[in-house]
């Protein structure tokens, strides 16, 4: 972002942390969207993929964008990444819920994506700056730990939660969704020239991976294309705005800045499945959840002093 020479620096930091925000917005809200509408993973996969598609498609025509070869390949390969890490992101949300799975995938990525930015991009890794940013990225994840906090009680047991599946899933859609945007980064390209050649690449893993031959564990009928299919693009275009959005955010901020505070959905996502989709929590888990929301923000404050310092 350019400013007018007349404008006041700090008036357009502030819009470039808001610009960073935003995706916390659509992310929190997209995942509730999506669990809530119902329809079977295959459904909710194709329909998450094509409407971040569709986002890409009608908002290339208004972005200003610069293709070269790099710029299409590199974008289809992180599209490639980005589509298989949320396509078993959508798998583990059934197995350990919208309140479990998510922040833990969200620790994971807060944890390397910002230790990716420091190590590999040189941001804020000095003095001040650096001691800011850890501490940050520390508080971030004991927040999110508290969050995902749980006791063995009855009715847990009763609410099916299938660790032993769902852990392994999160793990390697974490990876997946941590390395999309640091190739993306490290190949120097404009978030916006790669959003519609991504878009691509999450939509062949969305066709092929969805083909009931070759993801017989989610059954044999091929439901896909279905009205439920078509309704989950809304948490789509929610989702493609979050991914431009971020991409945008981390060029003007830094990955170890942008990615963190786009990472705050969390705390909708964690609220938004326990009041809405009515997942369970002891009174105990409650007090953890919110002494985890409290660090968490604090975590976001201490991001911000950690710039300042850079």
């Amino acid at each position: 972002m350019v400013a007018p020479i007349d404008a006041p620096e700090s008036e357009y930091a502030v819009i470039d942390y808001l610009i960073a925000f935003l995706p916390a917005l659509f992310n929190g809200f997209m995942a509730i969207v999506l669990v809530a509408q119902g329809g079977d993973d295959r459904q909710k996969s194709l329909g998450l993929l094509g409407g971040a598609f569709l986002f890409s498609l009608l908002a290339t025509p208004f972005i200003e964008v610069h293709w070269t070869t790099k710029t299409l390949v590199i974008s289809f390969i992180s599209g490639l990444l980005l589509g298989f890490g949320q396509y078993l992101q959508i798998l583990s949300l059934k197995l350990l819920g919208v309140s479990r799975a998510m922040p833990m995938t969200t620790a994971g990525q807060i944890v390397f994506m910002s230790l990716g930015g420091i190590i590999l991009f040189g941001e804020m890794n000095q003095g001040l700056a650096l001691v800011c940013a850890l501490s940050a990225i520390t508080l971030l994840v004991i927040g999110v730990l508290f969050i995902s906090k749980s006791e063995k009680t009855k009715e847990a047991t009763e609410e099916h939660v299938d660790w032993k599946r769902g852990v392994p899933l999160v793990v390697i859609s974490t990876a997946a969704l941590v390395a999309f945007l640091l190739l993306v980064q490290g190949f120097g390209l404009d978030g916006r020239s790669v959003i519609l050649p991504q878009a691509v690449g999450y939509l062949l893993v969305g066709l092929v991976g969805t083909i009931p031959a070759l993801s017989p564990q989610l059954g044999k009928e091929d439901n896909r294309w279905s009205l439920l299919t078509l309704r989950q693009l809304i948490p789509g275009l929610m989702w493609g705005a979050a991914i431009l959005l971020t991409q945008v955010s981390s060029s003007l901020l830094g990955v170890s800045v942008a990615f963190p505070l786009s990472q705050m959905g969390v705390i909708i996502q964690t609220f938004g499945g326990i009041l809405i989709l009515h997942e369970t929590r002891t009174r105990r888990e409650m007090r953890w959840t919110i002494i985890g929301v409290v660090i968490m923000v604090i975590g976001v404050i201490m991001v911000g002093v950690a710039r300042s310092f850079s």
